[in-house]
């Protein structure tokens, strides 16, 4: 593999790695709360549906209990007491229905309010199994470049030095080695990099 295959082929894992993470944290979550969310909708829908049945039914109350009434008299005047009990009965019912109405709100508010507190719950866990990964994977990449490639390169500079005898007065011939503490600087970007900017934001602060 040539060196820009090598370079690219580890950006594109770092890459991989980092859309494969967001993927699998997103997907877990929407598994969880797809159906959360379906219900959570419909109760929504019902709920307003309540609203306009129950403020269309309070407008005609007034007239249905008039009507009612004026029914009741007429069944009693004919001899019809039963039917009359029966006719302010469904009156009475008819005023109740809008009081059973807020109540079955008040129930779909609070299925609301649980499916919330559940999906926020669902959320934090999911968030603090995937944030362990993370770790996992990051601390791997940090070994692999700061263990594994840049400590390595650091002491094969010294090991190739001084197999090739290319060190400062080797020989008594040069005062300075084939390589200085620039060259090993130099493997890392500089200040002036996003990349240099970046691990000031990652390191530059830790104690």
């Amino acid at each position: 593999m040539e060196i820009l295959e090598m370079a690219a082929a580890i950006t594109d894992v770092f890459s991989d790695t980092f859309t494969a993470l967001i993927e699998r944290r997103d997907a877990a979550y929407n598994a969880e709360i797809v159906p959360l969310e379906a219900e959570r909708q419909s109760l929504l829908r019902k709920y307003v549906a309540i609203e306009v049945t129950a403020r269309n039914l309070e407008k005609l109350l007034p007239a249905t209990e008039r009507i009612a009434q004026a029914d009741a008299d007429a069944l009693l005047l004919a001899g019809k007491a039963d039917e009359a009990e029966v006719k302010l009965q469904e009156a009475q019912q008819a005023a109740h229905a809008p009081v059973a109405m807020n109540e079955r709100q008040r129930e779909i508010a609070e299925r609301i309010e649980a499916i919330d507190i559940e999906k926020r719950s669902i959320a934090v866990r999911i968030f603090q199994e995937w944030y362990g990964e993370c770790q996992h994977v990051i601390r791997s990449a940090e070994r692999g470049l700061f263990t594994e490639l840049l400590d390595g390169l650091e002491s094969s500079l010294f090991a190739f030095q001084e197999q090739t005898n290319t060190g400062p007065d080797s020989a008594r011939h040069q005062a300075r080695g084939l390589f200085t503490q620039s060259h090993i600087a130099g493997l890392t970007a500089d200040e002036h990099s996003a990349e240099w900017q970046a691990g000031q934001k990652w390191y530059g602060g830790r104690r």
